[in-house]
């Protein structure tokens, strides 16, 4: 009696070879990482390889102008999600803070979005801890589906191109030395 082979089987190992003999037409551009996707996984971040471009979408600050996404282009960007009532969005405040005044003069901007709190509350939040880079509203918290979706604090790191690079969820010391040089660098370039 013949043993019949199942289709299953047959397609999934089709597949392996339709890709193994498209990646062998790939030059090596095309399989080589980014430089500083080591760089950012050694501290933690998730890469994404190759680079993602996600819906621009519009915030208000917290002084009423308005300001998208996409107008950051030109510079690398830290988007980051919290809220006022989120300990480790707290805990990670003054390294951004710290980051803000590192960075300053160079091709770089904060984007940190408030996710949910009123506008009273934010300012309220502001007027007690001085903080001075940039705070954006979502009161209505319509973009934490798709920008903090595992949870707050989300912080992403945009390329110059105002494509996703890198990004990490939870408390992060953004005065680490090496990720001030990272980012230096990406936005020197």
């Amino acid at each position: 009696m013949q043993k019949r082979q199942r289709p299953g089987k047959l397609i999934v190992v089709s597949i392996f070879f339709l890709l193994l003999s498209m990646n062998r037409g790939m030059t090596a551009a095309e399989t080589t990482r980014p430089w500083y996707a080591p760089k950012f996984e050694k501290l933690g971040f998730y890469v994404f390889d190759p680079p993602l471009m996600m819906k621009d979408f519009l915030v208000l600050s917290v002084n009423g102008s308005s300001k998208t996404r996409a107008s950051a282009k030109g510079n690398i960007v830290l988007l980051n999600f919290w809220a006022t009532w989120c300990p480790p969005c707290r805990e990670e405040m003054p390294g951004i803070e710290t980051l803000s005044k590192l960075m300053k003069g160079k091709k770089f901007e904060i984007m940190a979005v408030n996710l949910g709190d009123s506008a009273a509350d934010v300012k309220a939040f502001l007027q007690e801890f001085k903080y001075t880079f940039p705070i954006y509203l979502d009161t209505q918290n319509k973009l934490s589906a798709s920008f903090a979706s595992q949870g707050i604090p989300s912080t992403y790191v945009l390329d110059k191109q105002g494509r996703f690079i890198a990004g990490v969820v939870g408390s992060f010391d953004y005065t680490n030395p090496e990720l001030v040089g990272l980012l230096t660098t990406l936005a020197e370039q």
